[in-house]
């Protein structure tokens, strides 16, 4: 007998190596109609019934697309010509070999949509009825030659909701006509005031071959906390013949910081393993973010590795402190013992397809909201338990993520069936990424509670199941047993006080959506809560996404063609009202009205934020409806399907920083705050003035202030003489401005400038502007030339006081081919939208 170094467990000498677990992605399917046929064109029938190859994850609409069978919605093509596929069943084929290992063999189906029958050699050996949930098939023992064929049918979800409708109705939201809350798929692609309606149904998450040797890892759940030093928690359950876990921590470089081997007991273990070199993980801004790799194997009583799994992970305190006090009920994030004002997006998910999002897509985003100044991202609850990418990429950079389960705006069964689906999708998001360092809080729903209370579900109920039960019950139940060390709330808003309005600005979290559907952006400025979950305010996708959509350039607010991208209701109505209050004229061509509906978006987003984070001791976070686009909308985003920029991203670049300079002070008339959201104090010093409406100035003085860490300082003008129209600080390169007057009280003629072209090298320019008269907001809309859509400037939305200059550096793929006079017609301006241009 011999006794392995590694594990300290014996093995005989005359023992040969047991048969490892091997998991293998099955990515290759043939995919062909099914017996259920709606109005198939007649062109593709013929390709359709024999059968297309397509690579999973891959959902019916998204190989249609591929195919170039149906157009592509995200690009130019209309929503009602993508209706077809949703009414046909379909079916999924491919084949398992096998190896003749003597093994058990099983195929796990990560996301199905939704409702399918699972055959294996023709029997039917599963129902399918979750788009959010894993489902595993036993195929059998591995006694090849041979295969197991393998078929998904699937059957259009929509008449089964309608059916379900029929017999029990649930009240939705008054906007959405089609019955989402019915069957368990994701509610935006039943058309959201976002969205389209892309209905479909596939494999829409990977399918993997689990070939089962002597002992397998069933199920991992780790966690990583820090509590005076890391602490790494370990619940693993396994079958077969293992004997025993070794765990295995590396630092990014491979460095081994700690190695354990733990015995199994009933085919478990479970432990609480302090890893004394580890480095704590910390939200961006506030130190780096070291990540370990956690290596997972299961050992036979031989010391042999049955089976292996890795995680990554990183360790940090995160709490949830929700405590009374004199204003009503706190709702603020706690990271390694420091309060954390939270700045942040709304995530929705970014394609119709949430198959078709790739790592790179999703990496660009989540740079471009941490770059906006993004701590904190909110993935809403009517799309899905984001991706293994999504979670990648906010682990490595910081971003903390609020992760709603998928419920939105609807009442919901409870019955048995109902929770037992729930209870599978609380426990398969907790195995998958209920590890993840940046996951923060978990929330029951989106607008539900809300929802029960005002919007009529009371009076169409009464006293009938809606889903409080699952959302004060059996999810925090699951979380409890599962992931017991992180937070959860039953949803969005929320008041942590039974007795409370959901919606109570002085309680846990609310939503602010009566300014842009009833007021002007500026009722902003009254607005007060604990914690502002979600508010915004519209514009249009980027000019070249939204030409292409449109097939052409938009020529003005009332072209028809924007309908079908503005599913908001009232949408193009509340647009023009909201650029109504703010100009003297609504703008009647296509650039202008483009550039004034991007232009109030990005005030309307200055000015909310700023309030919010005046509030800096009572209100704890401001997240912005919303980061990104699945097609090529009128919507809240900053960034549009393909992540271009809106001018409203620059807005929220000046108030969601983490220094930063804002507009407003809360109770403050005619002040600023000057807001510290980093540890370390700020020592700040520049110049604050009061001007007249055409930027002469009538007083400034000098600021020179100590801003501690996460605190915050209000500065006013001493003197405020009758003329004042704003306040500009300028504080180490940040400016900021507060109007006195309101816009229809300010003078409206172009902005006089002279512009010079400073430099020119290879796709780079330095445009140089000089103001000859007070600029307000002036911006380079160098998306509106047709060969640079795909170009950016370095700096948007800049007020340029007369005899100021600023410089703009413009790079990308032929910029270097512009001409001076193209470039002084992308300029635009403020209250007026031009500016009148002479060379130099």
């Amino acid at each position: 007998m011999t006794q392995s170094s590694a594990t300290g467990i014996t093995r005989p000498d005359t023992d040969l190596p047991p048969t490892q677990t091997r998991r293998s992605t099955l990515r290759t399917w043939r995919l062909r109609l099914g017996g259920q046929r709606s109005e198939v064109p007649d062109a593709a029938l013929p390709l359709l019934s024999e059968g297309i190859d397509v690579e999973v994850p891959e959902s019916v609409l998204g190989a249609l697309v591929r195919l170039e069978l149906v157009p592509d919605v995200t690009v130019d093509g209309h929503e009602e010509h993508v209706a077809w596929p949703a009414e046909s069943s379909w079916v999924y084929e491919t084949t398992v070999g096998k190896t003749g290992s003597g093994g058990n063999v099983r195929l796990v189906l990560e996301g199905v949509d939704t409702l399918g029958t699972v055959r294996v050699d023709g029997q039917a050996v599963l129902l399918t009825d979750d788009m959010f949930h894993r489902w595993v098939v036993d195929l059998g023992v591995d006694d090849g030659p041979g295969a197991w064929h393998v078929e998904v049918d699937l059957e259009p979800a929509l008449p089964v909701a309608r059916a379900a409708e029929a017999v029990r109705p649930l009240p939705r939201a008054d906007v959405y006509d089609l019955p989402f809350n019915q069957v368990r798929k994701m509610a935006c692609s039943f058309g959201w005031d976002w969205g389209p309606t892309t209905l479909t149904s596939g494999l829409w998450r990977r399918t993997v071959v689990e070939r089962l040797g002597d002992g397998h890892i069933e199920r991992a759940l780790l966690s990583g906390h820090w509590e005076e030093g890391a602490v790494l928690g370990m619940s693993v359950t396994t079958g077969g013949t293992v004997a025993a876990v070794r765990l295995r921590i590396c630092d990014a470089a491979g460095f081994t910081v700690l190695q354990r081997v733990l015995m199994a007991t009933d085919g478990a273990v479970s432990a609480t393993i302090p890893v004394p070199d580890a480095r704590p993980w910390n939200v961006v801004g506030r130190g780096d973010q070291p990540l370990y790799h956690v290596d997972i194997e299961a050992l036979d009583g031989a010391g042999f590795v049955l089976d292996t799994e890795r995680r990554r992970i990183g360790f940090r305190d995160a709490r949830l402190r929700q405590r009374p006090d004199g204003g009503g009920h706190s709702f603020e994030f706690v990271v390694n013992g420091d309060r954390i004002w939270v700045r942040g997006f709304n995530w929705i998910p970014a394609h119709v397809l949430p198959e078709a999002v790739g790592r790179s897509h999703v990496r660009e985003l989540v740079k471009e909201a941490v770059a906006a100044g993004a701590n904190l991202l909110r993935v809403w609850g009517g799309g899905v338990v984001e991706s293994d990418d999504f979670y990648d990429v906010c682990d490595e950079l910081g971003v903390l993520v609020w992760q709603d389960f998928s419920f939105a705006c609807a009442a919901y069964p409870e019955g048995e069936g109902q929770s037992k689906r729930v209870r599978r999708e609380v426990e398969d998001a907790v195995l998958r990424i209920g590890y993840r360092t940046s996951l923060a809080l978990w929330c029951g729903n989106n607008e539900n509670l809300w929802g029960h209370e005002d919007w009529g579900w009371i009076d169409a109920l009464g006293d009938e199941p809606w889903g409080a039960g699952l959302y004060f019950d059996l999810i925090p139940g699951v979380l409890a047993d599962l992931d017991p060390g992180r937070q959860y709330v039953p949803g969005s808003p929320f008041s942590p006080d039974p007795q409370a309005h959901p919606n109570d600005p002085t309680q846990g979290t609310t939503h602010h959506w009566d300014t842009w559907n009833e007021l002007d952006y500026t009722a902003f400025e009254e607005k007060r809560s604990r914690f502002a979950s979600e508010f915004g305010w519209q514009a249009p996708a980027s000019w070249p996404t939204l030409t292409r959509a449109l097939g052409g350039p938009p020529t003005g607010g009332n072209d028809e063609r924007l309908q079908r991208l503005q599913k908001a209701s009232q949408g193009m109505e509340k647009l023009e009202r909201g650029v109504k209050e703010h100009l003297a004229h609504l703008p009647s061509d296509g650039r202008g009205w483009y550039l004034a509906t991007q232009l109030v978006q990005a005030r309307a987003l200055r000015t909310s934020i700023s309030q919010f984070r005046s509030q800096h001791e009572s209100c704890s976070g401001a997240l912005w409806w919303q980061l990104d686009d699945c097609w090529p909308a009128l919507s809240w985003s900053v960034l549009d399907v393909r992540g271009h920029r809106k001018l409203a991203w620059w807005a929220a670049g000046e108030v969601m920083s983490a220094r930063a300079v804002l507009p407003l002070a809360d109770g403050v008339p005619n002040g600023l705050t000057l807001v510290n959201d980093l540890p370390e104090a700020w020592a700040a010093s520049g110049v604050l003035r009061v001007l007249t409406a055409t930027g002469q100035t009538l007083h400034a003085q000098s600021i020179d202030v100590q801003v501690p860490g996460d605190r915050y300082v209000v500065v006013r003008p001493r003197v405020l003489p009758a003329q004042a129209a704003m306040v500009v600080v300028d504080l180490e390169g940040r400016r900021a401005v507060r109007w006195l007057r309101h816009d229809a009280e300010l003078p409206i003629s172009p902005s006089q400038i002279i512009l010079r072209r400073a430099v020119v090298r290879a796709e780079v320019v330095v445009l140089d502007v000089e103001a000859v008269d007070l600029v307000r907001d002036l911006v380079l809309l160098t998306e509106t030339h047709p060969d640079l859509e795909d170009a950016r400037v370095d700096r948007q939305l800049t007020l340029v006081l007369p005899g100021e200059k600023v410089r703009l550096t413009v790079s990308g793929p032929g910029v270097d081919g512009v001409t001076i006079e193209e470039w002084a017609e992308l300029l635009g301006a403020g209250t007026e939208l031009s500016v009148s241009c002479s060379f130099d």
